[in-house]
């Protein structure tokens, strides 16, 4: 084991440090630990193949073979296909080997040692080149096992292709979260790889399962886990927050207390979650799971900007774009509460038009779960109203006050996969529409000063003492920490999964826009008076008749 004194002594000299310079150490070590990951993925690799070497040469001992190569690999699988056992006699393979000593070495379980072992060979094999921003502290382990995973089902002639994209792609932006890296990665592999997105449709179709365990640390209590379709995943996901926002504003339960009973309501046969408030207990209405009303139609959409929870809307965005906004209201009044419609889930879809029409099988993007195929968004959009948008419908509705029009929002947050601050994954469609420049001061209720912040980072944005931010007419927002420090938000957004969504030159009011268009302007005038100069002269020179 290393010694640990100078870690301790630089420890003692943080104390010492302002915040600005802490920063700074909170950059370097998270570089340091990056470059870290990436040689023990390399190790534990080595390891593997150190040990499959001395199970091939134990294999070989037995099996009365001479060579101990790669090559004669098939070779002895085929003896003991034919009844030969070597593992009987051997035990565990060279993996399994690895597995045990990669875990011990680590502390972490069989299961995380063989991911380490997998991700190490394909960061030396397949990825070389995304692997080494891993390396370089362009990305952490946490993003480098995104890619492994992601790109597990990808056609091996491509991989070549695909590694250097992957890696172009991370070189060119700034660190983002992880929802918009996601994001980013299958996009590319959609793009480069088409037939690597049908069989993880398929795979992750045959994986689905649900499991209720006993908790192993709290008696009494169990935990239930699964694996859905992304799709499916969204209907449920979209139900129990609809269920579990139904109730008057006094139920006593928590938001997460609210989904657990909503779940058990379903699995109950109910319909709807009872309210336990002290008005619906005194009229006896708030028995276990409420009465059955038979079931909402689930279907994917937005709501109303009155907060209609039976509204089922698509908003189609940009020139090709579907999308949908929720208010996040969880404690709708009294009298909007009804036992028919108060739980019609909600949930949003960002897709091409021309998607939907089968003219292509570009991605979507779902709002809380990522990319989908073209199959599950248009299975899912319908049976779904539609409101159409474009940016310019949508800012040709501006006017100027504070709040955005249903339009300009609907805009906004499909031109972003999730809230703008550095590393945040909350959902754009829960997201408060923020202003870059205050409206007080004189911003615009516009798509160039609007962006979705989460209501944290809205308040830390707005309350905090040095935080700034700036977003400049390209929809980039930038922001500036109380030390100093400059983070972008969005590396990665919607306008770059859906190209219509782009904003592809500057607005009309751009300095170097109105020189250019100045100049193209009086050249224009000046070529129309040379013309009608010279059109005068052909009529003085040729009087009627012709």
């Amino acid at each position: 084991m290393q010694s640990s004194a100078p870690a301790l002594a630089q420890m003692a000299d943080d104390e010492q440090h302002s915040a600005t310079e802490l920063v700074e150490v909170l950059h370097h070590c998270n570089a340091v630990r990056a470059s870290a990951d990436y040689r023990m993925l390399q190790a534990a690799s080595l390891i593997h193949e150190e040990r499959e070497q001395d199970h091939l040469v134990r294999l070989a001992a037995e099996l009365g073979e001479e060579s101990t190569s790669l090559a004669d690999l098939e070779r002895l699988a085929i003896r003991a296909a034919a009844g030969e056992n070597p593992r009987a006699r051997f035990g565990p393979t060279g993996l399994e080997a690895a597995i045990a000593e990669v875990g011990a070495a680590l502390t972490v379980p069989p299961a995380r040692a063989r991911e380490f072992i997998e991700a190490g060979s394909v960061l030396r094999h397949q990825l070389p080149f995304t692997g080494a921003t891993l390396g370089s502290g362009r990305i952490d382990l946490p993003r480098f096992l995104v890619v492994v995973r992601r790109t597990a089902l990808c056609t091996p002639e491509i991989l070549d292709q695909l590694d250097k994209d992957i890696a172009t792609a991370i070189e060119s932006r700034e660190p983002m979260s992880m929802t918009r890296f996601t994001t980013m990665i299958d996009t590319l592999i959609a793009k480069i790889d088409p037939a690597a997105v049908r069989r993880q449709r398929e795979q992750v179709d045959a994986d689905r399962n649900i499991s209720v365990r006993p908790d192993r640390h709290t008696p009494g209590q169990s935990r239930i886990g699964g694996a859905l379709p992304a799709e499916q995943a969204a209907a449920v996901d979209a139900r129990l927050a609809a269920m579990a926002a139904s109730v008057h504003p006094d139920d006593p339960r928590t938001a997460g207390q609210r989904r657990a009973d909503a779940l058990v309501a379903l699995a109950s046969g109910a319909g709807r979650l009872a309210c336990q408030c002290g008005t619906c207990t005194d009229d006896g209405d708030s028995d276990a799971v409420g009465e059955v009303v038979g079931e909402p139609d689930v279907t994917t959409g937005q709501d109303e900007p009155e907060n209609d929870a039976t509204a089922t809307d698509i908003a189609v965005t940009g020139e090709s774009e579907i999308s949908g906004e929720q208010t996040d209201d969880p404690t709708p009044s009294a009298d909007t509460v009804t036992t028919d419609c108060a739980t019609r889930p909600t949930f949003h879809i960002v897709v091409n038009l021309s998607t939907l029409l089968g003219h292509d099988d570009d991605p979507a993007f779902l709002d809380g779960q990522g990319v989908i195929d073209a199959d599950a968004a248009r299975a899912l959009v319908a049976e779904a109203r539609r409101c159409y948008i474009t940016a310019e419908s949508a800012n040709r509705a501006h006017v100027d006050r504070y709040a955005p029009s249903k339009k300009l929002a609907d805009l906004i947050r499909a031109g972003e996969l999730c809230c703008s601050f550095p590393g945040c994954n909350n959902r754009a469609y829960h997201a408060d529409i923020d202003h870059s420049v205050p409206h007080a001061e004189g911003g615009a209720t516009d798509e160039r000063n609007l962006k979705p912040l989460c209501r944290f980072h809205h308040r830390i944005k707005t309350f905090a003492t040095g935080w700034r931010d700036y977003q400049d007419p390209l929809g980039t927002v930038f922001f500036q920490s109380p030390t100093g420090h400059t983070y972008l938000g969005n590396a990665f957004t919607g306008r770059d999964l859906f190209g219509s969504l782009s904003r592809s030159t500057r607005p009309p009011d751009d300095p170097a826009r109105q020189r250019i268009d100045t100049i193209r302007t009086k050249r224009s005038a000046s070529v129309k008076r040379a013309d009608k100069r010279a059109m005068d002269r052909w009529n003085e020179q040729n009087p009627p008749p012709f």
